[in-house]
């Protein structure tokens, strides 16, 4: 493997791999590079009159500006989990506010609860004779330690619950962004299958004052915990941020990985999100670059556009070293790039998204130092390529 510092022109190089060119028309958003200034402009739609110093700026402006949709019609009642109501500055709990009843999104008959049942099941579930609920399956709870094959045993529990969301920040949410978070299938970390008598322990409590019960989990308890909170833009007390930052052994602003926007290249409009991060040795907390002669793990993860669930995907890890740019194998080769994006090799070939998923991307301990940005995507069975929209660096030192 070559090692040099990463070059600027590399960087160049990489996005014509990625980006989808437009001509000199509007693209679906009413808008267009203006090539003597590099600059965006908006002539039609909802930014009509808008201009932006680059169309990254103007895709930012959009990411920042969209609310997260949701949908409530299921007729069946929600779980007793985050039972406890509480106060914020701005508004009381009210939980039927955020989940009246768990949503049936797609009305298929199967709400939220019986969709995590059956997205967190160890074995295909067996469903009742509506096929609308689950009657039997395997669900392994982190938090306890335990298994369960009776979907009765078990709460769908938020992680961070409905009131402390409220008292985070959510009580400024209107009432559709908040019965999407209630509701939230896409990001893993937000609801999960847990033990009905562990979750009423739980209630409503952050991890100043509630930890799982098995300890070998809480590492990842408060990890997630923060990237829920961080997905969401919601904020934290003083104990609880104290709390998380003991178990990270570093900063809350570690407890997390580093998250950008996708790109969808035929379209050039923000679809999903990827997300990468480095532990070195046995750390909880992420560092920002790896440590050499230790264990480094390099992981990653993607939320894919909804409309991309259950397809059959590539997931593609493109590297580039210095000038060269390469697609990484899953035998972790690095294969050259010759010009052609639909021959760069997938990091894992043919699989699906049911939700947001994480991969391990390296474990390793290095011997030399290394700088190389790395470049995340899943490619449709169409060949389109959803890819982060910036790189992110990496450096073993």
């Amino acid at each position: 493997m070559k090692r040099s510092n990463l070059n600027i022109s590399a960087i160049l190089m990489l996005y014509p791999i990625l980006a989808f060119a437009h001509g000199g028309g509007l693209n679906s958003y009413g808008c267009h590079n203006q090539s003597s200034t590099s600059t965006h402009h908006c002539h039609s739609g909802d930014y009509e009159g808008m201009s932006f110093a680059s169309q990254a700026d103007f895709l930012a402006y959009i990411a920042d500006q969209s609310d997260i949709s949701g949908d409530d019609t299921s007729d069946n009642s929600a779980d007793s989990s985050d039972s406890s109501s509480g106060n914020s500055e701005d508004s009381t709990y009210n939980r039927d506010d955020y989940l009246p009843y768990w949503a049936d999104a797609d009305g298929d008959c199967i709400n939220t609860r019986h969709e995590v049942l059956i997205l967190e099941s160890r074995v295909p579930v067996k469903m009742t004779e509506s096929g609308c609920s689950v009657a039997s399956g395997e669900w392994y709870d982190p938090l306890t330690g335990q298994t369960f094959t009776d979907p009765s045993d078990v709460d769908i529990d938020h992680h961070v619950a409905l009131s402390e969301a409220h008292r985070s920040g959510a009580a400024e949410w209107n009432t559709e962004r908040k019965r999407a978070f209630a509701n939230d299938l896409l990001n893993s970390y937000t609801l999960q299958a847990t033990d009905d008598s562990t979750n009423a322990s739980k209630s409503d409590k952050d991890p100043a004052n509630w930890l799982p019960p098995n300890e070998s989990f809480r590492c990842d308890y408060v990890k997630n915990w923060v990237e829920v909170k961080s997905l969401y833009d919601l904020t934290y007390d003083d104990a609880e941020k104290a709390a998380i930052e003991d178990i990270l052994g570093t900063t809350i602003d570690n407890g997390a990985r580093k998250t950008v926007n996708g790109l969808q290249a035929s379209t050039a409009e923000v679809a999903g999100r990827f997300s990468l991060g480095i532990t070195n040795n046995d750390n909880c907390g992420y560092s920002p670059s790896g440590s050499l002669y230790s264990s480094v793990l390099i992981d990653f993860a993607i939320a894919p556009k909804e409309e991309h669930l259950n397809e059959l995907i590539d997931i593609l890890v493109v590297a580039v070293l210095g000038t060269d740019i390469y697609s990484v194998s899953n035998q972790l080769q690095l294969v050259p790039y010759k010009g052609n994006a639909s021959q760069l090799v997938a990091f894992v070939p043919q699989t699906s998204f049911k939700e947001s998923r994480q991969f391990e991307f390296i474990k390793t301990s290095f011997d030399s130092p290394i700088s190389v940005s790395i470049y995340l995507a899943y490619r449709l069975s169409n060949g389109d390529l959803i890819y982060s929209s910036e790189s992110f660096e990496v450096s073993i030192n």
